[in-house]
């Protein structure tokens, strides 16, 4: 039967097309089912088009393909994505080398995550039809980027900063992929300094002195911020890591009166009071008579794990030092940097509700310690499943993968957890060579 009374002469038809068009865009803003119906009829009628309308269609190809491009968008932004794909197709049969078609179906397969191996084929042709299409290099460099495929999402990205005015935002995506690519991280910096931005430039400072371990990249940021608590603390850390106790302590203060809350300054300062354990380096561990550790003693021990190991050693069994210990462990809360001290409670046979509470990865934990990684895998997995978006699940996956000698696994589970924001000060030494 014929759809809308069509059968006629050329004219008749394009205006048809034209009409469903406006029709469609005027009910996508007050009846978007309506809009649907109007702008499928649009696809109908090119397909199921007779002699004549097609010849028509060959006539007025330009601005039919304009009409199927529009009536795509906007059933795309109708949430009508599987239909708006047929009309991208039939814009690709009227013109192959239309590359906002090969395009568009690129970005809606991604979107859906479907199909990905011909949203690469499409995006791939798109960039061949157009060397300079930075939208297509970019939308690669995102899907390889969660794909783990990491030196392609760089690559494309690289790509794509060629022809792209917004270089930050890609250089960004390429600091997700590698937090410490040293030139992603210089071409950021001397963007920030060409545009006056003090704060992100002295920021970048800092990164790359941590990566470096750099004292005068740390003086370039605190030239820019001179009163920045984190640029200052980086420098004490620095120099008294050199043994310069009398440089670090006017960093230490500054630090103390800009944020005396800071918990970062009793660690601090406790090293800045070290002495040389000579004792222990003659005769070893002298426990004899030594007393349990006060609050602030074990608050340092926390961050610590072999000196946490030796007070859970001496000091264990005693009540009032689990107490001590469960009563700090609830003012910090969950945070990341306590794994390590969580691990060796457990590894202790201590435990804690404060773990129970804050740390609900503690089975699995305490099966990775124990050496049960079978059980500990099994647990985090059940985790993820649940929660793709926990940091520390991803990353005892990646130790467990990298024990059982899978290093792709491994690698990719790090990458995850890192992203995740798992610290990667905090990586285990077996792991660091996957950190890149």
């Amino acid at each position: 039967m014929p759809l809308l009374g069509r059968r006629g002469p050329s004219t008749t038809f394009m205006q048809m097309l034209r009409d469903l068009l406006e029709q469609g865009r005027n009910e996508a803003k007050t009846n978007p089912n309506n809009a649907k119906v109007t702008l499928r009829k649009i696809h109908r009628l090119i397909s199921d088009a007779d002699q004549s309308e097609k010849m028509a269609i060959e006539e007025n190809k330009e601005e039919v393909i304009k009409i199927l491009l529009e009536a795509g968008e906007l059933l795309f932004e109708l949430s009508d994505k599987d239909k708006s794909i047929d009309y991208f197709e039939k814009v690709k049969e009227l013109d192959p080398k239309n590359v906002k078609a090969w395009y568009e179906i690129g970005r809606i397969l991604i979107s859906q995550n479907l199909q990905i191996p011909y949203a690469i084929v499409n995006l791939k042709k798109a960039i061949e039809l157009d060397p300079t299409n930075y939208k297509a290099m970019e939308l690669l460099g995102d899907l390889f980027r969660i794909r783990h495929e990491d030196s392609e999402a760089i690559k494309w990205y690289r790509e794509a900063m060629k022809y792209s005015e917004n270089k930050i935002e890609l250089l960004d995506k390429i600091l997700a992929v590698n937090p410490n690519d040293m030139d992603a991280l210089n071409e950021k910096l001397n963007f920030y300094i060409s545009k006056g931005m003090k704060e992100e430039a002295a920021m970048i400072y800092l990164q790359l002195a941590l990566s470096k371990n750099s004292l005068d990249l740390v003086d370039e940021g605190l030239k820019l911020l001179p009163n920045n608590p984190q640029l200052l603390k980086a420098k004490a850390r620095m120099l008294l890591s050199m043994g310069k106790k009398s440089e670090a302590q006017q960093f230490i203060e500054k630090v103390e009166k800009l944020a005396p809350d800071d918990p970062e300054l009793i660690i601090l300062k406790s090293q800045m009071e070290e002495k040389e354990e000579v004792a222990e380096d003659l005769f070893g561990e002298l426990t004899f008579g030594e007393e349990e550790p006060d609050e602030n003693t074990l608050m340092i021990a926390l961050y610590d794990p072999p000196t946490l190991r030796k007070h859970l050693k001496n000091f264990g069994s005693n009540e009032s030092f689990r107490e001590k210990l469960d009563r700090l462990l609830s003012s910090i809360g969950r945070s990341m940097d306590l794994l390590p001290a969580v691990e060796e409670i457990l590894k202790a046979g201590i435990d804690l509700k404060t773990i129970e509470d804050f740390f609900p990865e503690k089975d699995g934990i305490r099966a990775f310690v124990s050496g049960d990684k079978d059980s500990a895998e099994k647990f985090f997995n059940n985790i993820v499943q649940k929660d793709q978006k926990n940091p520390v699940a991803w990353y005892y996956k990646a130790r467990i993968a990298n024990e059982k000698g899978n290093k792709f696994a491994a690698k990719n589970f790090l990458s995850m957890a890192i992203r995740l924001g798992y610290p990667k000060e905090l990586v285990d030494p077996s792991l660091l060579e996957l950190v890149s």
